[in-house]
This record gives C-alpha cells, sequence and structure tokens, in this order.
C-alpha cells in the first residue's frame, strides 16, 4: 500500500512510538504523562504514511486534557521534509489518555519520537564490483591510516551512490578518505527484485588497516 503526501508518493513503513516526555517545558505539571490511546489507528495510518528509509523524527506535541492534540511540531528533524512533514501529519492524528495531576486529567506538553522502519523487499541486494581494488587502493594511498568508518549509503537502480550518511562518528582523516573512496574509488552492482533493478540502502564499512584493510556492506533497506 502506498499513498501520496504532498507531492511525494510513498510506501508503506512501521512505526515505533513512545513518550519522552518535556518535564519542565509542559504547560501544566503532571503526575503521570499522557498514554497514547489510538495505536492501532496510528499504526493503520502509518501504512498509508511513510517514506523509503528508516529515519527518526522527535515531535513536541501538546495535548489537552481530554487527550486532543491541539499541536505538533518537529523538534529533531529526519533531514527529509517530507519525512518530517509526514511525522507531523502522524502526531496530529493521534489520541491520549489525559495526563493527571492530583487525579484530574490536565494537559501536557511531552515529545514523542516517530521511527520510521521499512522492512526490505530486496530479492538480491546492492554489490560491491571492485572490493579487492578498493582495498589494495587503501594499503597503497593510506598504508598509514588507521580506523573504522561506517556509512548508509543508497544506491541507484543503475549503481550510482544517490546518498551517503555516516553511521559511526570517525575521526576527520578516517572520514575524509573514507567519503573520497565512495565518491571516486568504489563501484557498485544495483540490488534488484522482480520488477528489476532497483534503489537501496545499504551499511557499508570502510576498514583502513594498511594491508589488512577491508571493504564491506550488508542491505539496511530499500
Amino acid at each position: 500500500m502506498s499513498a501520496r503526501f504532498g507531492s511525494a508518493l510513498v510506501p508503506m513503513t512501521a512505526i515505533l512510538l513512545g513518550i519522552l516526555g518535556c518535564g519542565s517545558k509542559s504547560p501544566t505539571v503532571y503526575d503521570s504523562p499522557p498514554m497514547l490511546a489510538n495505536r492501532d489507528e496510528i499504526t493503520a495510518a502509518m501504512h498509508a504514511v511513510g517514506a523509503g528509509l528508516e529515519a527518526r523524527v522527535v515531535l513536541q506535541v501538546r495535548v489537552d486534557d481530554r487527550g486532543y492534540v491541539r499541536e505538533a511540531r518537529v523538534v529533531q528533524s529526519s533531514g527529509m521534509p517530507e519525512l518530517d512533514d509526514a511525522a507531523v501529519w502522524i502526531g496530529e492524528q493521534m489520541r491520549f489518555r489525559p495526563a493527571q495531576h492530583q487525579g484530574q486529567p490536565v494537559s501536557a506538553l511531552v515529545e514523542i519520537p516517530v521511527t520510521f522502519d521499512v522492512v526490505s523487499e530486496i530479492v538480491r541486494p546492492p554489490k560491491l564490483k571492485n572490493a579487492a581494488f578498493v582495498e589494495a587502493t587503501i594499503a597503497s594511498n593510506f598504508p598509514d591510516l588507521r580506523g573504522t568508518a561506517r556509512f548508509r549509503v543508497q544506491i541507484g537502480s543503475q549503481g550510482e551512490v544517490l546518498q551517503i550518511r555516516e553511521r559511526r562518528p570517525s575521526d576527520r582523516g578516517v572520514l575524509s578518505a573514507a567519503q573520497d573512496l565512495i565518491e571516486d574509488w568504489i563501484e557498485f552492482w544495483p540490488g534488484y527484485n522482480a520488477s528489476g533493478e532497483i534503489t537501496a540502502w545499504i551499511s557499508l564499512t570502510i576498514e583502513f588497516a594498511g594491508e589488512y584493510s577491508r571493504v564491506y556492506l550488508e542491505v539496511s533497506e530499500t
């Protein structure tokens, strides 16, 4: 199932929800936070609105004393406007058992993480074309560099690199060298399913260890 949100056609996702709480930021004091009351409805909504990659958005949600959402806004962006907008839309559909203070329902301001997590439908994931060549290049060009860099890389249907995101913090020298390798040296075969070549996200690890350097990947999601 898929649906249009704004101008983007976006595929089905799943959702994980939890109340983080805002503590002193709450417009009222409460003894217990609001509790999501329509989880099944929200999960169903996520089957209609989502995005084609794993990401996390944190919303700040204002819940009134009847459990209705009066405002939802992004306080931690996914980095993708369409996905942020989808998360806000989801927040606006939420209904709660209201916060309680001294046994009475009160309004509250809480933070809620919305995690989009796509189940992979890849039949064959993207593959590295030239891992041995890249490993030899690392040993030759960066013989004294030591460290590991991990990335999430989106591979297009022609094997091209569409997006690069760092997964694990690395020192500047390792990060710079790794990014240069991805942009200029590493080549990929695209993934495909029954419909043909596809765009897919992979987890790419580059280990700088002289002649023992390694480059390898795992599939993350479509």
